[in-house]
């Protein structure tokens, strides 16, 4: 039987064995030897069939070692020395810069792997030796290496592997190797062009799949850049009818930000042949290069960093900022990841009894807390930030990630980028920190420019989101109704307003339209006031909401709950459905514009919210609320009740009806008679 022993600290060895009596004179000779070096071990103790040896001095780790005993030899692998603090400490690198360092003249290549007996860069048919020092292997090769493809091949654990750089910012088709891109190169005008000042609090985001966004027959959009980030920003295009799709509808929402699902290197869908595989991109391959299948031409590594920055640029001169959906919680294969190949059991996050945590539910857990793993993060959302100018990231499982690390994030993002916008989800996930060092609202003080999103929001509005069955307000006539002003006013037990992500939809599980139309037993147009009613309050309340596409025309999945790899039928937007409704986006774009253009709709400071909103007295379960602005008096109303109600006003005066969803705008002077599922704002000038 071949054994196997493990390095667990720098001066100790286990290895699991059969029983021996006596093992204190069996093992009176043991060493480890490596290339003619050989160091005396002694036997420390025995735990079941575990035995420990210490060595005199500390073990060096960048090399392939060997123990050996009554004649026998067995080889050494990496162990929990990894995910000590003491090799942390060693081995930490914060100034140094990874990947492929491309200048004309040279390019250098450097890799981090303390555990590695041997490092090359692998071009063409060509290997190039690396040096070692500290934990850094790294090569300067003269010359112009732009676009070569490149690998890098490392021994650890006694086998030789070839990986793809995990800070490679260029790949070939499929990621079969990184490329040597010059990270610089950009659009015309793009280092100069306006990045718009969007303040935290002014925000309304707006989430899309870059391929959903153009796959519908009728989106008016070429069909060759139909998934393709070029799609995104064709100006001018139209349903068939000619109602107006793609790059002028956005705009004209008056949104602030687009959230576009992952866009860096995924798995399971083929850069060319991209429509035989649908996925949203939540299985992260590669981090810091665009994903191929989003490119006109993913066989040239460059042009997807042009089109993405394309994008971003023509979002800019739209007034609109670009969110990016980082997956810095896992990775989509973690034995056969560049991670676990570079340093064996190092990135990824383990229990105390050595299983590994899975508190993402996809086979591991990215192990944030550690220092160069913590790093890489950071580098790559200041790589996004600094050269694609994103002006925000929404984290995936962000309650996976060690709250230090969404600190350092914080500051180092907000240090170079004041109005950068950072949120997440921070659910508690049972992954192997400890409640405390989790990102999630309760630590949310630690991490004051981060946002969470908030499910306590969505599900009284609409129910449990786990039990299709459960109601909330709007579709339970009324449900929950005590809950309301504190909702609206954005007062929560474990969250401050200023960190609120209030949302009633989102890619995950059944779309509210979905959800209302299994949960409410009405005629259909009465779902959609509840579904608009549902929205309306979403984008009003007090917080940063957020609207997944197409949910202002009613976008549905056909009642399938988990769409992530269901096709473009099931997932894309439907563009005929846009031109159904209308009516209904003219009146989502009355409530955009209200919360933009009055600040008492985006308060941060609770002293503010409480004297500007006042509970204004509606026969439950209506509520209404009355908000104070400096010029003018808000009156809002919404009526979750197949009952008519008429409403005594507040005061004597003329109010102006801003917006309704069941009746034309008219003044109003001492009462309003209320409609069934009848959502209303209503105005008055002082």
């Amino acid at each position: 039987m071949t054994y196997v022993g493990y390095i667990d600290h720098f001066t100790e060895i286990n290895l699991p064995y059969h029983s021996v009596d006596q093992p204190d004179q069996y093992f009176h000779d043991a060493v480890i030897s490596c290339e003619g070096i050989t160091l005396p071990v002694k036997y420390s103790c025995q735990h079941e069939n575990v035995f420990t040896f210490t060595t005199a001095q500390s073990i060096a780790l960048n090399a392939s070692w060997w123990l050996e005993f009554q004649q026998e030899k067995y080889p050494l692998h990496i162990g929990q020395i990894v995910r000590t603090a003491a090799f942390d400490e060693k081995f930490q690198q914060p100034g140094t810069a990874y990947g492929a360092i491309y200048h004309p003249e040279a390019t250098t290549f450097t890799l981090w792997s303390p555990v590695a007996a041997s490092a090359d860069v692998i071009i063409g048919e060509r290997v190039y030796p690396m040096t070692y020092e500290d934990g850094n292997w790294t090569v300067t090769l003269h010359g112009d290496f732009h676009l070569a493809e490149y690998l890098f091949g490392v021994v650890t654990n006694h086998e030789y592997s070839r990986m793809v750089d995990p800070y490679a910012k260029g790949l070939a088709l499929n990621a079969v190797s990184g490329v040597v891109v010059n990270p610089e190169v950009e659009p015309d005008g793009f280092s100069s062009h306006t990045v718009p000042a969007i303040k935290q609090e002014e925000s309304i985001i707006y989430e899309v799949h870059v391929r959903d966004f153009s796959m519908h027959p009728n989106s008016g959009i070429p069909e060759h850049q139909r998934g393709k980030f070029s799609a995104m920003i064709e100006a001018g295009t139209t349903t068939a009818d000619g109602f107006s799709t793609g790059l002028d509808y956005i705009a004209a929402l008056g949104v602030t930000h687009v959230e576009l699902l992952p866009i860096n290197d995924f798995a399971r869908v083929d850069d060319v042949k991209f429509t035989a595989n649908y996925n949203w991109g939540y299985d992260p391959v590669h981090f810091q290069t665009p994903d191929g299948s989003f490119s006109e031409a993913p066989g040239q590594p460059e042009q997807r960093l042009l089109e993405l920055k394309q994008l971003i640029m023509t979002y800019h001169g739209h007034g609109m900022g670009i969110i990016f959906d980082v997956v810095f919680n896992h990775v989509f294969d973690r034995l056969t990841s560049s991670f676990e190949k570079l340093v064996p059991g190092y990135y990824f996050r383990y229990f105390d009894d050595l299983s590994i945590s899975n508190g993402t539910g996809v086979g591991n857990d990215f192990a944030s807390e550690r220092v160069m793993a913590r790093k890489f993060i950071i580098d790559s959302l200041l790589y996004y930030a600094d050269y694609y100018k994103v002006d925000g990231f929404r984290f995936d499982l962000m309650g996976a990630i060690d709250v230090e690390t969404m600190k350092t994030v914080d500051e180092a993002l907000h240090e170079r980028h004041p109005n950068i916008m950072l949120l997440g989800e921070g659910w508690n996930l049972n992954t192997a920190l400890a409640d405390e060092q989790k990102t999630v609202p309760a630590n949310g003080h630690l991490v004051p420019h981060i946002h969470f999103f908030n499910d306590f929001f969505r599900d009284t509005l609409k129910g449990n989101n786990f039990d299709i069955e459960d109601t909330g307000y709007m579709n339970g006539f009324g449900k929950y109704n005590d809950r309301m002003y504190n909702l609206f006013t954005g007062k929560y037990d474990d969250m401050h307003v200023q960190q609120t992500i209030n949302y009633s939809e989102v890619h995950d599980n059944h779309t509210l339209y979905d959800r209302i139309y299994y949960s409410v037993d009405r005629p259909d147009e009465d779902k959609l006031l509840l579904h608009q009613m549902t929205t309306i309050f979403t984008l009003l309340s007090q917080g940063v909401p957020f609207i997944h596409a197409g949910q202002e025309f009613f976008r549905t999945k056909y009642g399938h709950g988990n769409t992530y790899n269901l096709g473009d039928y099931m997932n894309r937007l439907n563009w005929s459905r846009r031109q159904r409704y209308d009516k209904e986006i003219a009146v989502f774009k009355k409530a955009v514009a209200l919360k933009k253009d009055f600040t008492v709709f985006r308060m941060t400071d609770y002293q503010d919210i409480t004297s500007k909103i006042i509970s204004f007295a509606c026969p439950p379960p209506v509520f209404g609320a009355r908000l104070l602005d400096t010029s003018c008096e808000f009156i809002v109303m919404f009526n979750p009740t197949p009952e008519s109600y008429t409403i005594e006003l507040p005061h004597a005066g003329v109010f102006d009806m801003v917006l309704s969803t069941t009746q034309s705008s008219a003044t109003q002077s001492y009462c309003y008679a209320l409609e069934p599922f009848e959502s209303v704002i209503l105005k008055h000038v002082y």
